[in-house]
């Protein structure tokens, strides 16, 4: 017997469905059009420095989970990156934004190809030095 893997809900489905047909047809709680308009300046896609709407990933049909959205700064704690895989982290994940139309204004594929080229070039810089330290 197979149940619905919609969080919270208990209802049976055939063996080849993962949702009842109630959470089928049920918005997501989330799903604001998935390109939700910015509501405040500091919101919008300008390059200020602060948070933007290219910060955050709009995951329309994950694997697994309801739709739902995920924002970099909160994968790089989660994560608990150091301050080079951050940045590292930011130049691709700004390059996945770009190939789907919400980039950061004036950025270019090379140029955070080349953050992810300087930046990985210190991790293996710092992971070299702590491995000769540890002997």
């Amino acid at each position: 017997m197979n149940f619905c893997k919609t969080i919270g809900c208990s209802h049976e489905v055939d063996s080849t469905a993962d949702f009842c047909n109630k959470c089928l047809q049920r918005p997501a709680s989330n799903d604001l059009q998935f390109n939700p308009a910015p509501t405040t300046k500091s919101a919008s896609a300008e390059s200020s420095g602060g948070d933007n709407d290219y910060w955050i990933a709009h995951v329309k049909h994950p694997k697994r989970l309801e739709p739902y959205s995920a924002e970099c700064e909160d994968l790089i704690e989660l994560f608990q990156m150091t301050f080079q895989e951050g940045e590292a982290f930011k130049a691709l994940w700004r390059k996945g934004q770009m190939r789907i139309g919400n980039g950061k204004p004036d950025d270019t594929l090379i140029r955070n190809s080349e953050k992810v080229h300087h930046f990985g070039g210190r991790m293996v810089a710092m992971e070299t030095r702590e491995k000769e330290c540890a002997h």
